[in-house]
């Protein structure tokens, strides 16, 4: 199913508060209304893929996305879970124009989509809001940081552990229901599918977890957390 564009909202009537979006003055956010529309997207879209040039910022209304980069053979990395009040701003933007990782919607999504155009000219012309943008962009890369040492110096039960204790951070509780699919979760620790499988299984054996489906309780938080630093 192809995404749906929809009519245009009004910036200043928007109910999600977008990182640095305060600092923007009413006539940067008239040009934010007047570029933009919103862009629904089903589950499975590719909303960026790598590679691509850089058309807009995406803002996320409402859904779940997965940032990620290709490795070796094609095999997905997991960078960081997108979720409502993220916007998604390619560090290309300012270099060659495209975008270095994709984006894919884990469930259907509300978006609204700004040129370029209107947002390059409020990052010039706005410290403020330029400077809230560097520490969006900066965050992303502290999470690919985050993500480089997980792999290199932790072992498989410390990946998944680390990776259960971010899901939870996502969806700011301690049993939550999961969009992502195992395979996303083996992507997201660095390891596969039936490695995952076998880490959750002895994680729930150990009581350390309860999980049925894509429900996932954190029973022993300080234990996933030792499992997780000393991996």
């Amino acid at each position: 199913m192809t995404n749906k564009i929809i009519d245009i909202t009004d910036c200043n009537l928007c109910h999600i508060k977008f990182q640095g979006f305060d600092s923007l003055s009413a006539n940067e956010l008239n040009s934010f209304k007047e570029s933009h529309c919103k862009v629904i997207y089903q589950k499975g879209e590719t909303i960026i893929k790598e590679g691509t040039r850089c058309s807009n910022i995406i803002c996320i209304k409402k859904g779940f996305a997965k940032l990620y980069i290709k490795g070796l053979e094609n095999k997905k990395i997991i960078i960081k879970i997108l979720k409502e009040g993220d916007f998604i701003v390619s560090p290309g933007l300012f270099t060659d124009n495209r975008n270095h990782f994709s984006v894919s919607a884990l469930t259907e999504m509300d978006t609204c989509l700004i040129s370029v155009e209107a947002f390059t000219k409020a990052f010039r012309n706005n410290n403020l809001f330029a400077e809230n943008i560097l520490k969006l962009n900066h965050q992303i890369t502290n999470d690919l940081y985050s993500q480089l040492i997980n792999f290199s110096h932790k072992k498989m039960t410390g990946r998944v552990a680390n990776t259960i204790l971010y899901l939870s951070e996502v969806y700011d509780a301690r049993r939550f229901h999961t969009t992502l699919s195992r395979q996303d979760i083996a992507d997201l620790s660095s390891v596969s599918k039936e490695s995952l499988i076998r880490v959750l299984k002895d994680f729930k054996d150990s009581g350390i977890i309860n999980i049925d489906g894509n429900h996932i309780e954190i029973n022993a938080l300080s234990t996933l957390h030792n499992i997780s630093k000393v991996g």
